[in-house]
């Protein structure tokens, strides 16, 4: 899993949150592993609705333009904190997309048939940023959890990989620690759209990873509030997932669509 890479997050903390470990391992191995944030739109706001005000309100920001300043600005320092570069990307968080989402059961529910078909466009959109090279492989969230965004870029990682890249799926967290039955039930409606788990040891680039999720002050109150110590929580299920190779991350081979590789 070392070379040349592109870590694709659907939001600004996706990455930092689930495979920010293996990420400053490249970093320190010299690959130059870059982070791609993907509905990283600019935000008026026109575009909040109830349920994005809703959202605003838990994060403790009060407009569209504040939204965007602070997201960016933690994405940025996570970023830093791994020894990795950010591009943010100009579609809007599904939140901002119109009516389609106006709930969490929407929103971590099934998606819209009319995205779905958006995958192409994105994944000829990767090819396409500055950073990318042929020899290039891909790391895309999982769907643990099926939030729609999550979704929507795994298949758009599906689609990179029937164009012959190497893409892996990482476990997205927290989702993957506060309910690990999340998991189990993700692979299995995936079926043979992911091969067998790979395992990163990261206890040489644990800490980083804990520095990078601090990064996002705003966040962290909302998406850990299932624990009073979001770093001891991290840490244990990193040691529980490596057993006895230590503190590691875990990946899952995407196949392109039409069965295995």
């Amino acid at each position: 899993m070392f070379g040349p890479s592109l870590f694709i997050q659907p939001h600004y903390d996706d990455v930092p949150l689930s495979c920010g470990g293996t990420l400053a391992l490249l970093a320190e191995g010299g690959h130059e592993p870059r982070m791609i944030t993907e509905f990283a739109s600019e935000l008026v706001d026109e575009m909040v609705g109830e349920f994005a005000a809703w959202k605003h309100e838990r994060w403790k920001v009060k407009d569209a333009e504040q939204v965007l300043a602070i997201r960016r600005q933690e994405d940025a320092e996570a970023a830093q904190a791994l020894g990795s570069s950010v591009r943010w990307l100009g579609l809007p968080d599904a939140i901002y997309r119109g009516e389609r989402y106006k709930s969490d059961p929407e929103l971590f529910g099934v998606l819209k048939p009319e995205e779905l078909e958006l995958t192409a466009h994105l994944a000829e959109e990767m090819r396409q940023l500055p950073e990318w090279r042929d020899d290039m492989q891909v790391f895309v969230p999982l769907g643990i959890g099926s939030h729609v965004d999550h979704q929507l870029v795994f298949e758009t990682g599906r689609r990179l990989a029937s164009g012959g890249v190497k893409v892996f799926a990482y476990e997205d967290c927290p989702y993957a620690i506060h309910t690990p039955a999340g998991v189990a039930a993700r692979l299995t409606a995936l079926g043979n759209a992911v091969g067998e788990p790979v395992i990163m040891p990261i206890a040489k680039t644990l800490q980083k990873r804990l520095e990078s999720i601090a990064c996002y002050r705003s966040q962290v109150p909302v998406i850990f509030r299932f624990t009073s110590d979001f770093r001891a929580t991290v840490t244990d299920f990193a040691i529980k997932t490596g057993g006895d190779a230590g503190p590691a991350e875990r990946f899952w081979p995407v196949h392109a669509y039409g069965g295995s590789r």
